[in-house]
């Protein structure tokens, strides 16, 4: 692969076995597919990043497309990491291999294949970046996954006999099975439930700005990344409210940390809510080093 390529799609094909538009338009599917793929797949970072394959360079000697892919953010603000386009971008090949593994596997008819678990893997690869410095690293639709896999493994279709189709993602080749076929759409269970996803973590969060009256949101930091959200646990803000818990400049919160992400029906995130659900404790700026943990 040249090294400043990031995906490299090699098609063996066999010379004269039919039309040379046929392998373009599978090379042309394939581009499509993993654009869109990078598309679903960075939602989980932030869904305000852009991705897109340029063509870098084209060899002859099969069919050798070298791409690489431009990333953009709208608002940096969420993602204060000094350079976090290397790390999507890593983030971006792993998960491209584990879909292509995904794809590879033997799955009888009207077998459920999981792809719940795919999305659910997908996110814990983002997490891992931390670029966003929170982990609040949105659910992957499995519908709007699924419509990705889908047109992969139609491009897949349209090869024939003794023809082979090679991913290079960080110059490691991956040998695609193109006699696994079968479309993830076609085995999923419930679609309704893919509207709405959700997750929640434990982690520390520095108060901002308290909401002393009850009516608005509380403003928190966490590492550079500074976020509103309201706290929901009832008990605690009670408390709270009754001096129980006694807030000074530069102190945090242990809490649990609930996200929840909803999509329309295309699988496209058009909402992002996060909220405290409970508080495990006031943290001082002296606490010792044992006490957080």
């Amino acid at each position: 692969m040249e090294p400043d390529s990031d995906i490299e799609i090699k098609i063996d094909f066999k010379e004269g076995g039919g039309s040379s538009a046929r392998i373009l338009e599978i090379a042309a599917q394939l581009i499509h597919a993993f654009e869109d793929l990078d598309s679903v797949l960075v939602t989980s970072v932030d869904s305000k990043i852009s991705t897109r394959l340029v063509l870098k360079d084209i060899q002859k000697s099969s069919l050798k497309i070298l791409l690489r892919n431009v990333l953009n953010q709208a608002d940096d603000d969420a993602l204060k990491t000094l350079d976090w386009k290397p790390l999507v971008g890593q983030y971006l090949v792993k998960a491209k291999y584990a879909a292509l593994k995904w794809l590879d596997r033997n799955i009888e008819e009207d077998q459920p294949v999981g792809i719940e678990d795919l999305a659910e893997g997908v996110r814990q690869l983002a997490a891992r970046t931390d670029v966003r410095h929170l982990p609040d690293y949105a659910p992957i639709n499995p519908a709007r996954l699924a419509q990705s896999l889908d047109e992969i493994q139609r491009a897949k279709q349209k090869f024939q006999d003794g023809e082979r189709l090679t991913i290079t993602l960080d110059k490691t080749a991956y040998a695609v099975d193109l006699g696994q076929t079968w479309l993830p759409s076609e085995h999923m269970q419930d679609h309704e439930t893919d509207q709405e996803l959700s997750n929640t973590a434990d982690m520390l969060i520095v108060i901002r700005k308290p909401d002393l009256l009850g009516k608005s949101q509380w403003q928190f930091k966490h590492g550079k990344r500074t976020f509103s959200a309201p706290i929901t646990d009832k008990t605690w803000l009670e408390e709270f409210h009754r001096g129980k818990h006694p807030l000074s400049p530069g102190d945090a919160l242990r809490v649990r940390l609930k996200q929840t992400s909803k999509y329309d029906e295309r699988g496209k995130l058009i909402e992002l809510t996060e909220e405290v659900v409970k508080v495990i404790g006031v943290i001082k700026p002296d606490t010792p080093y044992r006490e957080l943990i």
